[in-house]
């Protein structure tokens, strides 16, 4: 079945425009500038010896009798990479999986409509980085990729401080990095799977940005009794009795967990979303780009226009 349609892509441009329109949400950056160089003439100078001649502009040189040459500057190229959790326990789930994939597809489209350079990344416990990707017209191509692209087949656990090793050892460009994951380690600690990882990109200079993939059905609401419990990515399976306490105690802790996730990107300033996947695709996208579901409706001028009413 194809899933990457032309009405989805066209679904993703919309919501990039959204983001734009609103600052960014996620995909805001600010554009390093380039001490000398570029295409925009930013000013005039005296001419020195060693200028080259096609830096000199005559039309002054005419009116002023001086030699003066022009000075160019510009925005230094923006690198971005994504880096997608394909591991096994994303993957058992189709519902994540999707999630997952149109998360990257619309992060995918803003970057490339800013200019930027693309790089693409999937980890399983292995890490494989694909081609460049350099213009937004690509996009289609990308889609047809994440539908087609290989999954992890079988049962592992996911190893972000090997991924971000891995990673940094290929001595990619400075930028951001995006890692899109539900962050279910080994542990039941979000800081002990996934700390080292995050810190070991932080302190290689990339800007890290997380998404996270979210599935509310795995709060088990309402799930008393006899219960099958599968744990995909250990290959584990056993039948228990579930009590009203038991799964209060669960839930919180499966509460307290999302709390740390939040908090740790909080507190290491790393700029997040949370994603839901049972979301339609317009709220789930835009909620991968950082931003509410009502953002479509909300107008950047109105606090604006309110203040000169």
């Amino acid at each position: 079945m194809t899933i990457f349609t032309p009405e989805l892509e066209t679904q993703l441009k919309s919501c990039v425009r959204i983001a734009q329109r609103l600052g960014g949400g996620l995909l805001a950056f600010d554009p390093a500038k380039l001490p000398a160089g570029g295409t925009e003439i930013t000013g005039l100078r005296d001419y020195s010896t060693g200028d080259e001649p096609w830096r000199i502009d005559w039309g002054v040189c005419a009116r002023h009798d001086e030699l003066r040459v022009r000075v160019y500057g510009g925005n230094a190229q923006r690198n971005a990479y994504l880096l997608l959790d394909t591991s096994y326990g994303m993957c058992f789930r189709p519902s994540k999986l999707l999630a997952a994939k149109q998360a990257a597809a619309v992060l995918a489209y803003g970057l490339l409509a800013t200019g930027a350079l693309l790089e693409f990344g999937t980890f399983m416990p292995d890490f494989a980085l694909y081609p460049i990707l350099s213009h937004e017209q690509k996009t289609g191509r990308f889609l047809r990729f994440l539908e087609e692209m290989e999954l992890s087949k079988a049962p592992n656990i996911t190893d972000f401080a090997f991924l971000a090793r891995s990673f940094v050892e290929q001595k990619r460009p400075a930028g951001e990095v995006f890692v899109l994951s539900d962050f279910f380690g080994e542990s039941d600690s979000f800081e002990k799977d996934f700390k080292a990882g995050f810190e070991l990109l932080q302190q290689a200079g990339y800007d890290v940005r997380a998404v996270h993939l979210e599935d509310p059905t795995e709060r088990a609401e309402g799930l008393v009794g006899d219960v099958d419990i599968y744990d995909p990515s250990r290959d584990y399976r056993q039948i228990i009795t579930l009590t009203e306490h038991d799964l209060a105690v669960y839930q919180r802790l499966y509460d307290e967990y999302l709390a740390s996730v939040k908090a740790f990107f909080e507190k290491h300033e790393i700029p997040s979303t949370r994603v839901q996947v049972t979301e339609d695709v317009s709220a789930l996208c835009l909620a991968a780009l950082g931003l509410p579901k009502n953002a479509a409706e909300v107008n950047p001028w109105e606090e604006f226009l309110a203040e000169k009413s």
